[in-house]
């Protein structure tokens, strides 16, 4: 039997045809201004989609060598999802190694 799958995912900013995403926004700021990598998270960035916020930290993962994935959500009272975290590949879930800590 499949996963469950309960709530769905929260709408997105409605579309505006003036609006730039802030992927493009990022590809231009690099043509501008070349540097080392393209992506470059900042502090208050948004994004219109879960799903653009998912490609812009994936691409930045690739440049820096490592992988994410979607760790913990959370569903609100209408059981939409009003939480998705997108962490590294490698973040470790569930309880610390307790020898390497009483052997420290």
């Amino acid at each position: 039997m499949g996963r469950v799958r309960v709530g769905a995912a929260a709408p997105g900013r409605p579309p505006c045809a003036d609006r730039i995403t802030t992927l493009e926004k990022t590809v231009r700021e690099f043509a501008d201004h070349p540097r080392d990598i393209v992506m470059v998270p900042k502090i208050g960035t948004s994004f219109d989609t879960l799903g653009e916020a998912y490609d812009f930290y994936n691409l930045y993962s690739w440049e820096k060598g490592f992988g994410i994935r979607y760790g913990k959500s959370r569903l609100n009272v209408n059981r939409s999802k009003c939480m998705q975290e997108i962490v590294c590949g490698c973040a470790v879930r569930g309880k610390i190694d307790q020898t390497y800590i009483n052997n420290n």
